[in-house]
Order: C-alpha cells, then structure tokens, then sequence
C-alpha cells in the first residue's frame, strides 16, 4: 500500500511537471481577416485557430486588442505573452519564440483607382511615397528589400485619405501597403474606398510570436495542438471559411 502511494505520488509529480503555464496573454490588431472585432467579439481566421489551439491544449488565455506598435514592444518585455498575427521575419527570428503557422497572409501595394503607372517588382516601387504601419511586419519588409521613402503611421487607416495622384502634393502618399484581405474595408472605414491593388507584395505565413520568457511546456503544447488541428482538417475547415467570404 505504501509502495503504490509513493508510485502514484510520483506519477502525479510528473503529470504536473509537464503541464503547460496556467496562464496566457495573447496581444493582437484589428487585422481582418486574421483578428478583429466584431459585434464585440475577437474574431478572425487566426483568433479561431488560436482559441482552438488554446482549448485542445488546455491553456487558459487572455486575450487583448491594441495599437499594433504598442503590442510589439509589449510582447518583448512581458513573459507568458504571445503577439499575433505575426510574420516570422529574419530580423525578428531571435527576438521570439514562434508557435506556427497559424495562417497565410498576403501583402499587396494599394493606389488611387487613376494610378497608371505599372508596378513590376519591388525596385519600381522606390520612386513613391509609400504608407505603411509603424512596426509593421510589411513596413519592415520594405526597408529590407531597400524602400525607404515609407511614411510610418500607428494606425492603418490613417492611410488611404492620405492617397494621391499628384507626386508633388505634400504630406500625402502614391501607394499603400496592406494586407490584400483588408484594404477594400480598411479603405471604407476611412471613407476613401477609391483604391485598388497595383502589385503583390508577397504571401505570408503567420504566426504566435512569444516573449523569450514564455514557459516551454505552454509552447509545445500548442504547437502540439496545431499539429492535430492541421491533420484532423480543423484548420482547412477555418481558412476555407473565411477564404470564401
């Protein structure tokens, strides 16, 4: 009898060991498709298979929306903290401990609707004023590639009213760049839908960005999580949803 009491002690001391951290603070934008708000409620292709991941993990989480800059620099200096939807940039990789892909994002330079002038690659984007959000993962994208002449803000919809045709206008931007899944809204909140997509960026993989601090055992059991919700076809079931929308 005491033999089994020791044995079963141990057990249980191993269970608890393994278990991941009691807690959770996930950070996130109003990014739509991948985070918003709506009627409320924190939505989005992301925050589902992120709620999925958490539940199937059983990983409490609290979730909070905010400035997207803010958010960043939060992540860094809280532990137990995870940043989403967040693209795993080779000036980030060492920054965070990442948990993903938990979707596909794409970028896309946005102008007037009167824009003309063709877009091909990249390098004919540097003549331009171009929008961008402060910390953005498409801000830095930009800077890596040589852009420069980006004009930062900390809010996205701050963007489109400042499109223009006329290059020599000032304080006002020739392109935008945001996710392609977002602009036409971004664009009607800020009562300038008058714009459309001259050229794709790139397609992107997004991820749970964590603090260095964040516990291990929190961190494989949701990526642990995200390997079943991919291979029992959760996951496609969310992203077709919403892909059709």
């Amino acid at each position: 009898m005491c033999r089994t009491l020791i044995l079963l002690g141990v057990i249980a001391g191993l269970f608890t060991l393994s278990q991941p951290a009691s807690a959770l603070k996930l950070l996130t934008e109003e990014n739509p498709p991948l985070n918003y708000t709506e009627n409320n409620k924190l939505t989005g292709m992301a925050t589902e298979v992120v709620k999925e991941m958490s539940r199937r993990a059983n990983v409490p989480v609290q979730f909070e929306v905010m400035v997207w800059a803010d958010a960043y620099k939060r992540v860094q200096i809280d532990k137990e903290t995870c940043l989403y939807s967040t693209a795993r940039l080779g000036n980030r990789e060492l920054v965070f401990k990442w948990v993903g892909p938990i979707a596909v994002n794409k970028w896309g330079l946005f102008a007037k609707s009167g824009f003309s002038q063709p877009i091909k690659t990249l390098a004919d984007i540097r003549p331009y004023r171009i929008g961008g959000v402060t910390r953005d993962a498409k801000t830095e994208y930009l800077k890596q590639n040589g852009i420069t002449n980006i004009f930062e803000v900390d809010d996205d919809k701050l963007n489109p009213p400042k499109l223009t045709l006329d290059r020599k206008e000032p304080q006002r931007i020739d392109l935008w760049v945001t996710s392609i899944a977002r602009a036409k809204e971004v664009a009607a909140q800020a009562k300038a839908p008058d714009v459309k997509l001259v050229f794709v960026v790139r397609e992107v993989d997004s991820y749970l960005a964590c603090n260095q601090r964040t516990s291990e055992a929190t961190l494989k059991a949701l990526s642990a999580a995200l390997d079943e919700i991919k291979k029992d076809g959760t996951f496609k079931k969310i992203v077709d949803r919403y892909e059709s929308k």
